[in-house]
Parts: structure tokens; sequence; C-alpha cells
């Protein structure tokens, strides 16, 4: 019950008495006079019923809003079963300190010592700690009223219990004597003057007793680092003009007011840009670009096709990346094959010749996976390759060089003049001879395969001299697809 009764009445109280005198602090020596009805719930282990009593306080300010008092209180109760009379009287000694929660209300703390007596059918005594909560509130300039709730703890009680816990609720008026203090604040404003009760000491006010805003910015003259505000200037905490960005341009001139933090701006707030392309001078790699010319992000000219010349300057605005440029921007091509040089994996292509997009020489067209080495012949009866073949193969070498990701299956045919065995081991001679030769120019030996087939395979009619010469024959064929 008393904890349900501070819950609720203490608000209650305190809106209350809004239209009171105005609350200050009570000057050293201030002397509390008072008298309030209690009631005391008592512990369970003393079998008292929960009664009503009343009491008195005596207390003495010692510095502003902090007092020491005692009070003294008669509650008659009776033990639980028996109705035995039992007079309890507990006396306190506190220290209370009046906390100013509003102008005309304070929450009280206090904590000290008590001592409990117990006449009549009980001759007794204990003795704890105590502890208080409560409100007060000023009725007048020398009356005010307190509730409170309060708890007395008593650690080794006569009646033999681990301890003793008693709650009590008070509510009661006092009187003050040596009056209120005039200028608690000491500001130079009297009490119920000041609408600005609690300056600090020494602060500079004025008539109303509030601390001096020359400037009128909202933040007073003491904590202001620039006393000179303009009017209607939005202000930070320490009075100065609100610069967001921190760029140094106050908000209310900062024409770009979200800049980032280290960026150099002109005096409306902006990002400096010296060559005047758009690109701030804080990301600008190029910062003497010429009036005029379009830049990209970094404020460098423009190059669309990268190859190291502006737009501006390139009368070859849509060149291959890799291609090696002129001043210009057009590529060179060495060779003439169409390709332009830096991508050209076949630069000394011989004119005429038909090249893949690498510049090197075709050897196989689109959706074709195996060809016939025309020109690619032999000695009778031998592995040896004539002159004519090197210079074929040294075509095929430089295409196979330009297309890394080619593989092949160089296949040895012959006719079916004399034995099979035999023809079968000239072929495959005559395919590492072929697979030999183009490893010497530069084709990795892990891309190649040399096979003899002999005459199983026949293109063109054995029975004729002009057939023969058709099936014996080399073949590239692409074993990567």
């Amino acid at each position: 019950m008393c904890k349900t009764w501070m819950t609720r009445g203490i608000p209650v109280l305190a809106a209350a008495v809004m239209a009171a005198a105005p609350l200050a602090a009570q000057s050293p020596g201030t002397v509390e006079l008072g008298a309030f009805g209690r009631y005391t719930a008592f512990d369970a282990t003393l079998a008292l019923k929960n009664r009503l009593g009343g009491g008195g306080r005596f207390g003495v300010f010692v510095v502003p809003n902090l007092e020491v008092e005692g009070t003294g209180s008669w509650t008659g109760t009776e033990v639980e079963g028996s109705g035995a009379d039992v007079s309890y009287l507990p006396f306190h000694a506190r220290l209370v300190y009046n906390l100013p929660v509003h102008e005309r209300a304070a929450v009280l703390i206090g904590a000290g010592l008590v001592h409990t007596q117990y006449q009549n059918t009980a001759d007794a005594s204990d003795d704890g700690a105590n502890g208080l909560l409560g409100l007060r509130f000023w009725l007048s300039d020398a009356v005010s009223g307190r509730v409170e709730g309060l708890l007395d703890y008593i650690p080794a009680p006569t009646n033999g219990a681990g301890n003793n816990v008693n709650w009590g609720a008070q509510a009661g008026l006092s009187v003050f004597l040596g009056g209120r203090a005039a200028d608690a604040d000491g500001d130079g404003v009297r009490d119920d003057r000041d609408a600005c009760p609690g300056t600090s000491m020494g602060e500079a006010v004025d008539a109303r007793g509030c601390p001096l805003d020359s400037d009128n910015d909202g933040v007073r003259d003491s904590g202001d680092r620039c006393p000179s505000t303009p009017a209607g200037e939005v202000v930070d905490s320490s009075g100065c003009p609100r610069d967001s960005d921190g760029d140094g341009v106050r908000d209310s001139a900062d024409r770009c007011a979200n800049t980032p933090a280290g960026v150099s701006v002109d005096a409306s707030g902006c990002p400096t840009d010296a060559d005047g392309d758009g690109v701030a001078d804080a990301r600008d790699r190029c910062p003497n670009t010429p009036a005029g010319a379009a830049v990209d992000a970094n404020g460098c000219p423009r190059d669309s096709d990268g190859d190291g010349v502006a737009d501006a300057q390139d009368r070859c605005p849509n060149t291959p990346a890799g291609a090696t440029v002129d001043a210009n921007g057009c590529p060179g091509d060495a060779d003439g094959d169409g390709v332009p040089d830096g991508i050209d994996r076949c630069g000394d292509t011989a004119p005429g010749t038909e090249v893949d997009a690498n510049g090197c020489p075709v050897l196989f067209e689109e959706d074709v996976v195996r060809i016939v080495l025309e020109g690619v012949t032999f000695a009778t009866n031998s592995a040896d390759l004539t002159a004519e073949a090197r210079t074929v193969l040294d075509r095929v070498a430089a295409s196979l060089r330009g297309n890394l990701e080619v593989r092949v299956e160089v296949g040895g045919h012959t006719d079916a003049t004399g034995s099979r065995e035999y023809n079968l081991q000239l072929s495959q001679s005559r395919a590492e001879s072929v697979v030999a030769y183009l490893v010497q120019q530069g084709v990795a030996s892990d891309r190649m395969e040399a096979r003899g087939y002999g005459p199983d395979n026949p293109v063109a009619d054995k029975a004729t001299r002009e057939g023969r010469a058709q099936n014996r024959r080399v073949e590239l064929r692409r074993t990567d697809q």
C-alpha cells in the first residue's frame, strides 16, 4: 500500500501545486518546523497491525538545499491475534537534499539513522538505518507541504528475526523561520523576480535574472565565441554561424552545402575549379585542361578510344584498343595487311596474304577444322621436306604463333604403292618431320601431335597417277574445338 500511494500520489500532488509560490534554495541557517500524519506498515515478523499515527520534525539547512533534520512520531497499534496494545515510537536523524525539479517543487532524498522504541505491552528498542524519498511543494513564501515514503532497516532486531524492514508514508506541512534566500543564485536579482533562478555563479544577467545574450542568437554571452552574429543567423552551440560541411563558409552564404571534408572552396563555399572544366580541383587529375575541352570524370581531356590522343585532336576516333597510333591518333600498319600495328601479331606478313583478326595468315576458315597443306612435299620415299614445303610451313608457323589457342594434329598420308606397313612408317615419319620444322619456327611442341595414316584414308582414285598424287598429302586438323 505504501509503495502504491507513493507511485500515484506524488505526481498528483506535484500537479496540484503548480500555482504556488516559486521554489528557491534555502539559505544556511534557515529552520524548518513541521508536523505530519504517518501510516506505518510493520515487518511481518513483528506481528503488529499497520496503523496511522503522527509526529513532528525539526530541521536546519547547513548549505543551500541541504538540511539536517530530526523527526519523532507515535503510532498506537496492537499485536495480531492477542490484541495487546503497543506504542510504536520511531526517532529519525537524517540528511535531506532538496532537489529542484520545477519552479514550485523539489524532490526530497534523505538517509540517516533510526532509533525505535516499543512500549506498553512491549518494552524494547532497536537501532538501524533509514531512507527517505518524497516531494516538497511550496504553498507560500514560508510554508510548504511534504509527502514522503520511508524505509527503516533494522539489521539485528530484538525479536530475533534476521532483520526488520518497516515502511512508512508521511504527509504534512512545514514552516520556515529565517526566510527564504532573497537571491539564491547570487546574480543580483531577487528570487521573486528572477526568471532564471539557477544562473551560474558570476554569470552576467539581464533585469530578469537571465544570462545576457547581446546578439540574440540563443547562446549566452559567457559561452558565445561569436558575440556579434547578425540577426537571424542560425548558429551552433558556440554561438557562431553554422557551417555544416566545415568548409569555412557559413551555411547562409554556402551555395554548395555538402562539400566533402578537406576540399578547397571559393567564397560561395563551392569547390574551386581552376581550369573551369567542371571538375573540382580536388578531383582534377589534369588541372590545366585547355578552355572548352571536353573532359572525363577525372578532369582530363576525353579520349573515347583510349589511344592516348584526346578526342579534340584525334583524327581516327575509333582506333581498336591496343593499336599503336601517331600524333593524330591514327594507327600505323607497317605490313599493310589491314591490322593496326600494336595488335598485329604477325607484323611482317607478305603483301596480299589473307590474314585473320590478329594479322596472321589464315589457316582455318570459319567452321573449318581440317585443311590440306598444299605444297608440303617430300623427296621420294623420304621424310625430307622440299624447299617449297618449308616456304608453306613458314606461313603455317606464323599463323600458329599468332593464334596460341589453336592446337592441331599433323596427319601424314601416302598412296598405296608398296606395303601398308612401309607406308604407315613413312607417313608417321613425314608427320613428325613437319612437327619438328614447326617447332624450329617457334611453335610449342605441346600444341601439336604427329600421326601417320599411311594409305588408309585416300581422297582420290588409287588407280590413276593424278589420284595417287592427291593421296600423298599432309593435313592439319584442329583439336582444340
